[in-house]
This record gives structure tokens, sequence and C-alpha cells, in this order.
């Protein structure tokens, strides 16, 4: 099914049932709008895209059809429809990339496992800890492994991420740890999901703190994560060209 957004500027598509409860969470619940609200966002890597509704919202929110963004997902089953939204709302400075982020060896493939619900892929095994009923089948894959600096400045080069969104069940700490020289030097907004049976909302702050980060707000949260927002001190007054 497809919708137009409320400000009737964009379109999105729904394709579960799922899609439904999603589209409540990000175009009209407290989590994402209240996240990059107040922000002026030009580019942003989108990590664990999914379907690709996140410029969709940027789009909805800014009226900005010039957005340079960068949208990664190992999961096969949903690159296409993140294509599609590019396309039908023409944001045509968005790039989608299929393979996975976080993992040690960038520039080789790695194991990702497909939860029947797309929300729930991740690179992490499925083992005792996690929270959530899995009713199905996981399905083991390979994908092609990417770095973000190297993927973002072969592409743009120096030029800053206004807003860095992490939502790759499991692996946040991971990427942020291989990955914090660039996003400190580069990255003015993180917007994080985290899962509490992977890594705790302490060793999040802690780290990002001692790389310049402060937390600005907690958009929701529960037994099992929530999500962030961490504001760069070092890049606060900086402006994207």
């Amino acid at each position: 099914m497809i919708r137009k957004l409320p400000s009737n500027k964009g379109l999105i598509k729904i394709n579960s049932v799922a899609g439904w409860v999603l589209m409540e969470e990000m175009f009209s619940g407290q989590g994402y709008l209240k996240a990059i609200s107040g922000h002026d966002i030009r580019t942003f890597i989108d990590l664990g895209c999914n379907i690709g509704w996140f410029p969709c919202l940027l789009y909805e929110l800014q009226g900005r059809k010039e957005i340079y963004g960068l949208m990664f997902d190992a999961d096969p089953r949903v690159i296409t429809h993140a294509r599609w939204h590019l396309v039908a709302n023409d944001l045509t400075k968005c790039e989608v990339i299929h393979g996975v982020v976080g993992v040690p060896r960038q520039g080789s493939d790695a194991s990702f496992f497909i939860n029947p619900a797309s929300t729930q892929s991740s690179a992490k095994p499925f083992g005792k800890s996690h929270p959530f009923p899995i009713k199905g089948v996981i399905q083991e894959v390979r994908v092609p492994t990417f770095a973000i600096q190297s993927e973002w400045e072969k592409r743009h080069g120096t030029t800053l991420v206004d807003l860095l969104k992490i939502d790759i069940e499991g692996s946040e700490f991971d990427l942020l740890r291989g990955e914090i020289n660039f996003i400190k030097k580069s990255v003015k907004v993180i917007v994080c999901e985290w899962h509490n049976w992977h890594v705790s909302l302490q060793e999040i702050e802690q780290f990002l703190a001692l790389h310049g980060f402060s937390q600005a707000s907690e958009t929701e949260s529960d037994a099992n994560g929530g999500l962030l927002v961490f504001v760069n001190q070092n890049l606060r007054m900086a402006r994207t060209p």
C-alpha cells in the first residue's frame, strides 16, 4: 500500500503488517521525530535503513530534496524497497548500499542473520539472551562488508555528516568503536538505537563522552533498549556547506 505523508510532500510504501507499526513509530511517535527535531540535516548516513523511510521523514519535515545521504542494510529483502523510496520521492542525492557495517574486517564478506521480521535481522547470532520470540526460521547469509568512512569519503570527501543514524540490532557498539576516528571528526549528531542484551546504555555514554559527545536526549527507552541522541561538542557550531 502506498501512502502520502501528512504534508503531501512524499510517498511511502507499506509492505507488511509490521509496517503499520513502523509508520506510527517513525512518522507519528516521539522517537525519530523528537530525535531529529531542531537539527538542520543536509547530509546523513543511515545504518540499518530497512525499507528506506528515514530520508522520506527528512523530506517530510524539511521539505528539501537536496539531501545527501548514504544508506546501508544487509538484509537483501529490503534493498529494492529502499531504492523505490528514493526514486518515488526524487531523492536523487541519496544512495542505498547492500552490505553490513560494524564488523572487524571491511572489504570482504561476513555472516548476516535474517530474521523473519526484517526489523530484527542482525550481524549478531540469535542466542538465549535475545528477548523477542522468533517466529520462523533464521537464515544465515554472506554479505559484503563496508567501512562507513571509506564509503562516505569516496563520494563526499571531507563534507561533514549532519546526522548518523544507527539501528543495527546489537552491533552499535562494535560500529562506534571501529569507526570512532571518522565519527568524532566528521559526525555532528548521532541518533542511536541501543539494545541492552548486547551493550548497556552506560557503556555507550561513557565511550562517546571520551570522544567529545554529550547526550542531548533519550527519546524512548524500556528494559530492552532505547533511542538516544548525542551531539559532537567539537563540531556543534560547524556548518555543513
